[in-house]
Order: C-alpha cells, then sequence, then structure tokens
C-alpha cells in the first residue's frame, strides 16, 4: 500500500454516487490517478501548437473566416495618392 495518500470531498451527489459504485467495481485510487494522468497529459500540449493547429483548419477550410480591415481599400481600388502618381506618370 501507498503511503502517499490524499483526502477529497466530492460535494455533487451524482459524482459521489459514481464513484461509491465505481469503487465496488474497480481500484479508485488508480482509476482517480489515471484521470489525472490523462489530464496532465492533454495540458501539457503548447499553447503555440494548438493555436497553430486552429489556424491551419481555418486557412484549410475554403468557407471559413475571412478578415478585411476596413482601414485597407479593397483589392482592386487605388487610393488618392495612387492616381495622382499615375497621372504623374503618363
Amino acid at each position: 500500500m501507498s503511503k502517499r495518500k490524499i483526502s477529497i470531498s466530492v460535494r455533487d451527489p451524482a459524482v459521489y454516487k459514481y464513484l461509491r459504485e465505481k469503487a465496488q467495481r474497480d481500484n479508485i485510487s488508480a482509476y482517480v490517478c489515471g484521470l489525472i494522468r490523462n489530464d496532465m497529459i492533454n495540458n501539457h500540449e503548447d499553447l503555440d501548437e494548438r493555436i497553430e493547429a486552429v489556424v491551419r483548419r481555418l486557412l484549410g477550410n475554403p468557407n471559413g473566416i475571412t478578415l478585411q480591415s476596413r482601414d485597407h481599400p479593397k483589392k482592386d481600388s487605388l487610393s488618392d495618392e495612387d492616381r495622382e502618381l499615375l497621372k504623374s506618370l503618363f
């Protein structure tokens, strides 16, 4: 038996009932440790990797979100400055 022990309080009656039933069939300590171990592994994933995955998914989706800044002119339009430059060249 392990010398490392911890006690927890379970406030949710449904969770408590589930754990009591599970303890009758399985080693509840191993079950809880497995849940915590999985959580540790899943939370260890780097935030940058998760962001990159989301960006790749959005870029790969042709119906994905498109962003257009209101500060920039539309693709086919010229600014007044560009028009003046063209007039001076020709």
